[in-house]
């Protein structure tokens, strides 16, 4: 099951990777929203984990991208913005779930129940 992860900082691209290959996921990080969209348009991804603040086009603005060509498949957003407007735009944008940072605790279980409640979905 891959997972794409779009953060402009390395460190958290890093730590998304290393959360998600310890319970046997795998992902790729990528730095901006270009990249990203280049990758969404060559492979297909089973979650996406979006940074709200990227260089060039936004995160809440790649994920409504994103929800233009793939409503089912989950988008969560991982921000150091946690305000309740921050929250809303990003549910607004498409978000299915949104995590502040630094709280990297809820990653790893928000991805296996919203990638489970997907695959039951499809059944």
């Amino acid at each position: 099951m891959r997972i794409l992860c779009v953060d402009d900082d390395e460190d958290t691209r890093y730590l998304l990777e290393s959360l998600l290959s310890f319970a046997d996921l795998e992902a790729i990080a990528v730095q901006d929203t270009a990249a990203a969209l280049r990758l969404i348009r060559q492979e297909q991804f089973k979650l996406y984990i979006i940074d709200s603040q990227l260089p060039g086009l936004s995160g809440l603005g790649l994920c409504a991208q994103i929800r233009a060509i793939d409503k089912g498949t989950p988008i969560v957003i991982f921000s150091g913005h946690g305000h309740q407007s921050d929250i809303s735009a990003g549910m607004l944008a498409g978000a299915d779930v949104y995590i502040v940072k630094p709280n990297t605790r809820e990653i790893v279980p928000t991805v296996k129940r919203l990638l489970e409640e997907a695959r039951t979905a499809n059944l």
